[in-house]
């Protein structure tokens, strides 16, 4: 190699540009590196400068332009000889690279662009290693647990699990792992409020060309909302389940006992119809509630809603407004219909003046919870006489509507008429 010329093969001197017959013979150095990327020459420069000065190798990775103008990729390794501490010659071999470095180019491209998309994903994404260590998860961590996504990396996903889920999610978890197969668990975690969140996690092993076992990739859902609503459609099909049986029952024992207690078979079914048809009005109520409860002045108007006549005032209600469970207000219109019923047929309401007056009040129970005390007075009828025995409708309001209540109820056959006392706890 005379000074500043460099001698090269055929296959060197097209990389560069250089004509390959008289490549062999030598050609300025200028020639070379004319043919090396603008972008890349001056570091070239330097590198090669800092190589013959040190006697260090040269290794360089370059981009060079052909006489066809095409760009290519070389990986160039040289070595100066010296002699005298001085270079006087540098020999050294370039490699093609353009295929290798299009296909790294091409997979940091999809590695980017899976990235991105992980990491836009409204889910948690991840992949462990072939020891079942998490070596990746996507930024949704950090939107879900406010912490870095690293944090989940190795065992740190074991913080973020539910205590009482985690023995049973890491056995599913192992188990699936020896065995090599998909993987599938319901898990509850606590998010950056600290809120329980339930996660429906999946995975599916990862294999190489050769089948060789890589590790899992997975993904976790955000399954809240629908478990939420799964545990509302069961509380509410127990919950319709429950009135249904409750109502049933109540439809059985009012037939039953009207059938005992009446002679004809017109009595029993207009004695039937009202009853149920009181039943009806105060679910009619609590329907448009929701069945969360129903207010004591709507369910006392309905009751005594068929009694009253356009101008008259002989029906009273007093009382502040109180929300009633529902139990409470099937309770109380039952006992309401009972009550008005007999008003029509024996007492206040069975003339032109008499009167018959729902008043209630709300009092410090027992246990210091809110307690009523309500009172059915009738006033004005014909003279009261307590019965010889006591029939169903009373046998449903002193016994059944106490029950219902969890209170005291009272019948008393005053010489004005008819007083019906309850005293029960407000409960939601």
């Amino acid at each position: 190699m005379t000074p500043d010329r460099v001698q090269a093969d055929a296959r060197l001197a097209r990389l560069f540009g250089v004509d390959p017959a008289e490549a062999a013979a030598g050609r300025p150095a200028e020639a070379y590196l004319a043919g090396i990327h603008p972008d890349d020459r001056e570091g070239v420069v330097a590198a090669l400068r800092e190589s013959i000065t040190t006697g260090h190798p040269f290794r360089r990775d370059m981009r060079v332009i052909g006489a066809d103008g095409a760009v290519r990729w070389i990986a160039v390794e040289g070595r100066s000889s010296r002699e005298n501490g001085r270079a006087v010659r540098l020999a050294g071999a370039a490699v093609d690279i353009t295929e290798r470095r299009r296909h790294e180019s091409a997979l940091r491209e999809s590695e980017a662009r899976f990235r991105h998309m992980a990491d836009s994903a409204p889910a948690l994404i991840w992949m462990t290693d072939d020891a079942g260590q998490i070596v990746f998860a996507n930024m949704h961590y950090d939107h879900l647990f406010g912490r870095p996504a690293g944090d989940i990396l190795g065992n740190g996903w074991r913080e973020i699990v539910d205590p009482d889920d985690l023995p049973a999610f890491e056995e599913a978890f192992g188990e699936a792992f020896a065995e090599r197969r998909p993987f599938r668990a319901e898990v509850r975690v606590r998010d950056r409020h600290g809120a329980v969140r339930w996660l429906r996690c999946e995975g599916v092993p990862r294999l190489d060309d050769a089948h060789r076992f890589l590790g899992y990739t997975g993904c976790n859902v955000d399954i809240t909302d629908a478990k939420v609503a799964e545990e509302r459609r069961d509380l509410l099909i127990n919950e319709l389940n429950h009135r249904v049986k409750n109502t049933l029952a109540t439809v059985q024992s009012v037939a039953t006992q009207t059938l005992r207690n009446v002679h004809t078979a017109d009595q029993a079914r207009r004695d039937i119809e009202a009853r149920l048809i009181a039943l009806s009005r105060a679910h009619d109520v609590l329907t448009r509630e929701n069945w969360e409860g129903a207010s004591l002045r709507e369910i006392a108007a309905q009751a005594l809603a068929p009694y009253r006549n356009a101008g008259e005032t002989r029906l009273l209600v007093a009382g502040p407004d109180v929300r009633l469970s529902p139990r409470m207000a099937l309770a109380l219109a039952m006992a309401f219909q009972e009550l008005a019923t007999n008003a029509v047929k024996y007492g206040a309401l069975s003339n032109d003046t008499g009167r018959v007056r729902i008043a209630w009040r709300i009092r410090p129970g027992e246990d210091r919870r809110p307690a009523l005390s309500l009172r059915w007075e009738e006033s004005g009828g014909p003279p009261v006489q307590a019965p010889s025995r006591r029939g169903f409708g009373s046998r449903l309001i002193e016994q059944g509507l106490a029950r219902d209540l969890d209170g005291t109820v009272t019948i008393g056959f005053e010489p004005g008429g008819v007083v019906c006392t309850v005293e029960a706890p407000l409960r939601g």
